[in-house]
Formats: C-alpha cells, structure tokens, sequence
C-alpha cells in the first residue's frame, strides 16, 4: 500500500514506531489476551446478566431496559490491559487509533461500504414491496425513537465501544503470533460468546431458532474478515472500524434493518468476505503477500519511546 505522503497520514500505528499489527499489546502474548477477554466479558456481563436475571426484554424504540452500556466493556479491558502491559505510551497510541481518520479515499469508501450495501438492499426491498418507512432506521433495541441522527450517533459510540476491544486491542496482539486470517478466526468465537447474555435479553435475539445461532457466528465470522482488513488497509484506524460496524448496524439491526433489507445487507457482507478469503488463499498459494494485511508502514525514528513493557 502506498504511503499516504505526510507523516501524520501514516497512521498512529506507525507514528508509534510499531509496525501494522504490532500496536500497543504487541509482546504481551496471550496472557494478556487472556487477562482482556475476562475484563471484557466481566464488564459487559456485570450489565447485562442482571437484566437477564430479572426476566428484562430489550425492545426497538424502547428506553428502558437496555443493554448499550455494556457495549463499553472491551473498549475498557482494553484501555485498562493496554495500561498495563504498554504503559502511558501504549494508552496514548490506542487514544489516537479510536480518533484516527486521515488515511487514503479508497479506504474511507471501504469504511462506508455498508451505505452503498443499504441502497442496494432498498432498492431491491422497493422492487419487491418490502421497502421500510425511514422513521423505522430511528428505532433501535435499548434507545427511544430518537430519529436517525440520534440512533446514529449512540450506535457509532456503541461500535467504538467493541471495536476499541475487538480491532483494536485484540487483532494486533494476534497478529504478531498468527496470520491475519487466524487472527480474525481466533476472535470470532470470542466475540459470538460476549454476546451470550443479549440472546436472553435482547428481543432480535431471543427469536432466533436453532439454526440461527450457526448463523449468527458464521456472519461473525465473515464481518471479522472484513474487519482485519479495514484495520491493517487503514493503518490501524479504530476509527474506521467503528463506522463501518456502526453502519452495518444501522442497516440490519433498527427497526428498518429487517426482511429483505437485513438479508441483502448481510448477504453482501458474506460475499465481501468470502471474496477476501478467496483473494487470500490465492496469494498464499502463490507465496504472495497477504491481502489482508497492510503492505508498507514506515517505521518511526523515535520507536524506541513507544516499546510496550514485555511480560513473561
């Protein structure tokens, strides 16, 4: 990938002196991993299980219960983890990822992609008589009717939220063990199982059937690819991350991101996926560099300020 010119549009994992994917927890290993998915689940679940307990539904459109706050959880592991395996230096780089946005158009147009998968979604939902009334995308589980720029700003906050956990903490310290495909597949399960307590509280949720539950992971899974690449391709942009999770959340999650809309929206996200995936076997048969990874981040003349505390 070609440097974007300035050094500040190099991306804060680079100014930091870590090369791409080595970020913050970079020698920590998986005891640090370990230590950030018990914080994050014990955060999240300390909100959300005691609703679960009391028999609580999460509604669209209603106020009370709710289950956004817990969305918080990995950000905090991982600021708190993050502290404690790479110091005020590591704080500090995590701080400029979450705000990070100078990085090259074609990735800003990957971020947005779920907006072009949403016009494509209503103009089928339109062509078939399943199109949603716009009120309907300012309806979402755990918030009053807030109107679309209300809901938006409160998903993005939620998105920033697990991004600042999931891309941002525990995608760069797998990825100086693994490949960025084992990397999104580690996470995958560990982000299905965070979300445990909203099945029994979370109205979408406590409908799904069986099969769904397959399902649901499967399209983790495929939005954990995706993810890996928008972070590596976007210089490590927590950012980036957040919008697109918080775009796809708009088009599948509030009340208008049902039926066909919800399916085309996912099923696009599938094909985005799986496409990478092809790409990526591909360049590994060929011995290729990965394409999930970022392919040039300059390494910073003061990278020696900004080394994590190793742990055994």
């Amino acid at each position: 990938m070609a440097a974007a010119g300035a050094a500040a549009a190099e991306g804060p994992v680079a100014r930091s002196g870590l090369r791409s994917g080595e970020a913050q927890a970079a020698p920590a290993g998986l005891q640090a991993l370990a230590v950030f998915v018990i914080l994050a689940y014990g955060f999240s679940w300390a909100w959300t299980l005691p609703l679960a307990a009391a028999g609580d539904v999460i509604e669209k459109g209603s106020g009370w219960p709710t289950h956004l706050p817990a969305l918080l959880g990995p950000a905090l592991a991982a600021l708190l983890v993050t502290a404690w395996v790479a110091g005020r230096a590591g704080v500090v780089d995590l701080l400029a990822r979450i705000v990070f946005w100078r990085m090259p158009a074609r990735w800003w147009a990957a971020t947005l992609s779920p907006l072009l998968f949403l016009a494509l979604a209503l103009a089928i939902a339109a062509a078939v008589g399943d199109i949603p009334g716009w009120n309907a995308f300012g309806r979402y589980s755990g918030l009053p009717t807030l109107g679309v720029v209300g809901v938006a700003v409160v998903v993005l906050v939620g998105a920033l939220g697990e991004e600042t956990g999931w891309r941002g903490f525990a995608l760069p310290l797998l990825q100086r063990r693994y490949s960025p495909l084992a990397a999104s597949l580690i996470i995958t399960p560990i982000w299905a199982a965070w979300h445990l307590p909203l099945f029994l509280t979370v109205a979408g949720y406590r409908g799904f059937a069986p099969a769904a539950y397959i399902g649901f992971v499967f399209s983790l899974g495929c939005g954990s690819l995706v993810l890996t690449w928008l972070y590596n391709g976007s210089r490590g942009s927590i950012l980036a991350c957040a919008v697109w999770h918080g775009l796809f959340n708009i088009a599948t999650a509030t009340a208008a991101g049902s039926g066909t809309v919800a399916a085309v929206v996912s099923t696009l996200v599938i094909a985005q996926a799986l496409f990478l995936l092809a790409l990526e076997l591909r360049a590994r048969r060929s011995g290729r560099s990965s394409v999930l990874r970022a392919s040039h981040v300059p390494r910073s003349r003061q990278s020696a300020r900004a080394r994590p505390r190793r742990i055994s």
